[in-house]
């Protein structure tokens, strides 16, 4: 039954989707991890066997560990786990939690991030496992069922952390705990224990259990891949509990504080219609938790992740584009939905229909900018020799030519192909899973690309290369956001927009 409803609620969802172009490019993405994964084991046991494997026997543990960090942070990063459906459209139908739960694992291969440490895994692990195709496929097998297995323990988590944070006392007890494991992390850090904790990290034992499959030692290998398959099982049983438990909790964050008392706008300071505009456009954001947990995690992890761990100058070349990224994804691909209802009084204001398009994207620029300026400052503090000037210019011209690129993609999906999302709860996201998928593609690849281009005019050490590139890349993003505001100017277009992300 469970399947059943699973199965329903998919096909649902695909039947929504009735652009044949679209329905194209959605079957590529959820076709690719599979090649890919099937790819990653082929390629990696056809490969040269390794003279010293000593670096990867390092690797691939702390590859794993990372894996199952990012399996727990990903769950509460999205207030839980993901969703086929916001909770108020399924609220006068018998869904299950049961259904809740596992609708959440299948969305989990739709995570770019997860993906690549999926297929890094299985592609090292069949490397280091190369004397028979049944040792691969066994080792790869291993690998399946750690993965498995810590997709289920963050899911279960995820939930615990969502009933816990329904109230005061549980948000803070969240706030200390995070509070401690930073602290404790970084006293580890400081006092040069990083590597022992790694050396006691219990993914070594992982590795074992694939080690043993290579070298004929079936018993153990099965023994711990069957303790993995088990703790799944185990983990997914909870996760069902745990759902259940947190989506019953009644949420009372909204009466945790005491009515704001009137306050009287100060007549000294002249307001101006835009400025009125943008300040409203602005709350639109900040009113939603989803999106403000997003904005500080962007701007948060990875730099602390950098100031912990040192940096260096091809990586900040790349990083603050990829943290654009992952802002465009947040609210900028359906940008309009920020104004819900309300779409339906603002489209009916005497004011140019140009000035709401531009004033959008400047918030969508302004929330790229956010998240990646304390990247950019923080990588480049934490270099170990000040850089030079050409290698400034490169970090900041692909730094400006990512948040532009985003802001024109993001602009023109958002004309485009609008979609209803309120972004009231605390894991709401601005479209489909479906649609998140392809655009984290589409941003990742564009982002990467331009990171790239911009790290090989850094190696050339010629600041002039870096402004040209930025000055063509530019200009394309011009042109693309010229054409996306005179999509948005047709009237047949705009009603299209502000009656989908009003009314649905």
């Amino acid at each position: 039954m469970i399947a059943g409803q699973v199965r329903a609620l998919i096909a649902l969802r695909w039947s929504m989707v009735r652009d044949r172009r679209a329905r194209a490019s959605l079957l590529v993405v959820f076709f690719i991890p599979v090649v890919l994964a099937l790819g990653a084991i082929v390629v990696g046991h056809l490969l040269p066997a390794p003279t010293d494997n000593s670096s990867l026997l390092v690797i691939v543990p702390a590859l794993l560990l990372t894996f199952l960090v990012l399996s727990v942070v990903t769950p509460l990063a999205a207030g839980g786990g993901n969703e086929l459906y916001p909770p108020d459209q399924l609220v006068a139908f018998p869904i299950q939690f049961r259904t809740t739960t596992f609708a959440s694992l299948v969305l989990t291969p739709l995570n770019l991030a997860w993906l690549f440490q999926v297929l890094a895994a299985l592609g090292l692990v069949s490397y280091l496992s190369q004397s028979t195709w049944i040792a691969c496929l066994a080792a790869s097998l291993t690998v399946v069922a750690f993965i498995a297995f810590a997709t289920t323990l963050g899911q279960t988590i995820g939930w615990i952390v969502i009933g816990v944070r329904q109230t005061t006392g549980g948000r803070v007890l969240s706030w200390l705990t995070i509070a401690v494991v930073s602290v404790g992390f970084l006293a580890i850090f400081k006092a040069g224990l990083l590597t022992n904790a790694l050396d006691r990290s219990p993914t070594i034992w992982v590795l074992g259990a694939t080690l043993r499959a290579a070298n004929g030692d079936w018993l153990v290998w099965g023994v711990r891949t069957t303790t993995l398959i088990a703790g799944t099982f185990g983990f997914l049983a909870t996760s069902v509990f745990a759902c259940q438990w947190a989506l019953r909790q009644p949420d009372k964050r909204g009466h945790r504080s005491k009515p704001k008392a009137t306050r009287t706008a100060s007549h000294n300071k002249v307001t101006t219609a835009s400025s009125l505009a943008r300040r409203i456009d602005r709350a639109g954001l900040w009113r939603s938790p989803s999106l403000r947990r997003g904005v500080g995690l962007l701007a948060l992890l990875p730099t602390l992740t950098i100031f912990l761990a040192g940096s260096q100058i091809s990586l900040i070349v790349l990083l603050p584009g990829l943290v654009a990224a992952g802002s465009g994804l947040l609210f900028a691909i359906n940008a309009f939905c920020l104004d819900g209802l309300g779409a339906l009084f603002l489209s009916g204001l005497p004011a140019p229909a140009q000035d709401w398009f531009w004033r959008r994207a400047q918030l969508v620029a302004e929330v790229a900018s956010l998240t990646s300026l304390p990247v950019i400052v923080i990588g480049l503090a934490r270099l170990p020799h000040w850089p030079s000037a050409s290698s400034v210019i490169a970090v900041l011209a692909s730094a400006c030519t990512c948040i532009a690129w985003i802001t024109a993609l993001a602009m023109g999906a958002s004309v485009r192909r609008p979609h209803r999302a309120l972004l009231l709860g605390p894991r709401d996201t601005p479209a489909p899973p479906g649609t998140m998928a392809l655009q984290s593609v589409i941003f990742s690849a564009a982002t990467t690309g331009i990171g790239i281009a911009f790290t090989l005019t850094e190696l050339s050490g010629l600041a002039w290369i870096s402004l040209v590139v930025a000055t063509g890349l530019l200009t394309l993003a011009a042109r693309s956001l010229r054409i996306s505001a005179s999509v948005w100017n047709e009237p047949s277009q705009r009603a299209r927009v502000v009656a989908t992300v009003s009314a649905g």
